[in-house]
């Protein structure tokens, strides 16, 4: 697979209205990106405070953020889908207007149940945003050195507003209301959605598209049973019948779907996407990114919470350097990419986040920032925007009227891969941290112990990933530096 190498898409000339109104599209995509993922970080720092203020027990505030996941993990594929079918642009407005009312509902919750209900509708309208922006990029850049570039501006924002968002979330909740953590996004949907109308042509699907609605059931379910069984297992463990049965319900539900794939006249994941070898790296990369980035994120701010008795702003300020990262490595992606085939960037990236959770693994009641947690920020900042950027260019580069499904994958699996690892490594710190604690006097120091063990394992398991990547051979590239 080689991308066809040119400054601009055919007949788009460089420094014509057209092509300056496609740089105006550009910011407006990764923006729009940017707001379904960062709904996940800056609602957990408000978190506190809305179970408090709306009088919510453990387990409904653990369901504000689970719901959140759920729903949007379950449906991304099928909005990939639907966006190939009735068209990229419309799915993208729609998607954001519906995660602005569902921004507004939960903004206005003054019960669980409302709350509950709408981060549920925000997640699943996230889904079709996250589905369908990246495509677009894909299609306003087709190859070249600005299709480079377009895909590093995405690195850049995602990595800063990731970091952003906690220190965003953080003090709004100091300073105003945890609810201001859903309204803001009220605005900034409509205004995007506005501008994406104004900037990007619509045009209808070129290809004869029908939605495969028993793959779309068998996969929304499957997921949203392995997705809720992980969540679980770190409430109630992986031993609880509950859990065995949401689990083997997902296994069985996803062993169903990949059948259906075989007799479907249009499937849902077309299996020609499957036969390029960069886009199966790139979706296995995705998976395990979302892993470490998610796992380590978890980690970081419990121990932050814990050790230190930190307020929310002050957390959202230690996770600047995660922007950091994300931007040295955008810097010099482009340039090792014209030279690198993507298997091996995308290794290197899975071991750079290896590398920063396994520095979690020294951490201790008495760790500061400089030594404990500013070596995990920039590695997991600097492995994930290398993993997302690469995965996310090779999915989309010359997969034509299956864009949608074939970024809708990478999406869903970091999202598969990030609820894994959270509710794993839940798991595993809660069982070293009750072990740990048998002979301590204090509980923090057990509390930390399972902190470190966490991130040793985390950090086993993506080296590996690592390695398997790596073993996938992909053709390099040809990109103009």
């Amino acid at each position: 697979m080689r991308p066809v190498v040119g400054s601009s898409p055919p007949g788009v000339e460089p420094n014509t209205p057209a092509s300056k109104r496609r740089w105006w599209a550009l910011g407006l995509l990764t923006g729009a990106n940017l707001l379904a993922f960062a709904s996940v970080t800056i609602m957990n720092v408000a978190l506190p405070q809305a179970q408090t203020q709306l009088r919510m027990t453990d387990g409904s505030a653990q369901g504000v953020m689970t719901v959140y996941s759920l729903t949007f993990g379950t449906l991304i594929l099928v909005g990939g889908r639907l966006a190939d079918a009735m068209g990229l642009r419309r799915c993208l407005t729609g998607g954001l207007v519906a995660f602005a009312l569902a921004s507004l509902l939960g903004g206005l919750a003054y019960e669980p149940a409302t709350l509950l209900v709408a981060r549920a509708l925000q997640g699943g309208a996230a889904a079709f945003v996250a589905a369908t922006a990246i495509p677009l990029m894909s299609v306003l850049y087709p190859g070249g050195r600005q299709r480079s570039i377009a895909f590093g501006a995405l690195g850049i924002v995602m990595g800063v507003g990731t970091a952003g968002s906690f220190l965003l979330g953080g003090a709004m909740a100091d300073l105003l209301s945890w609810r201001w953590s859903l309204l803001i996004n009220v605005p900034l949907a409509l205004v995007t959605a506005t501008g994406i109308c104004m900037t990007i042509p619509g045009r209808r699907s070129s290809a004869s598209v029908r939605l495969d609605t028993r793959g779309a059931l068998l996969a929304s379910i499957s997921l949203g049973l392995l997705i809720f069984g992980l969540d679980r297992a770190s409430a109630l463990g992986w031993h609880h019948p509950g859990t065995h049965a949401l689990l083997a319900g997902g296994v069985v539900g996803a062993g169903l779907f990949v059948v259906s794939l075989r007799s479907a006249q249009q499937p849902l994941i077309p299996p020609r996407l499957m036969c390029n070898r960069a886009r199966v790296a790139g979706y296995l990369a995705a998976f395990f990114a979302g892993v470490a980035m998610f796992a380590g994120m978890f980690v970081l701010t419990s121990f932050m919470q814990s050790a230190w008795d930190v307020p929310p702003t002050r957390i959202g300020l230690a996770f600047l350097p995660f922007a950091v990262g994300a931007i040295i490595v955008t810097a010099v992606l482009p340039r090792i990419r014209s030279y690198i085939a993507p298997g091996p960037v995308l290794a290197v990236g899975l071991m750079l986040a290896a590398c920063g959770l396994a520095s979690l693994g020294f951490l201790a009641p008495t760790s500061g920032y400089i030594g404990g947690v500013l070596p995990a920020m920039l590695l997991l900042g600097s492995g994930g925007t290398v993993v997302m950027i690469t995965a996310g260019d090779v999915a989309t580069a010359g997969a034509a009227g299956d864009s949608g499904v074939a970024g809708a994958l990478v999406n869903s699996a970091q999202q598969i891969g990030a609820a894994l690892g959270t509710a794993g490594l839940g798991v595993l710190v809660l069982s070293v941290t009750k072990g740990a604690g048998a002979g301590e006097s204090e509980p923090i120091v057990a509390t930390v112990a399972g902190y470190a063990r966490g991130g040793l394992v985390g950090a086993v398991i993506v080296t590996v990933a690592a390695i398997a990547v790596l073993a996938i051979r992909t053709p390099r590239l040809k990109w103009s530096p």
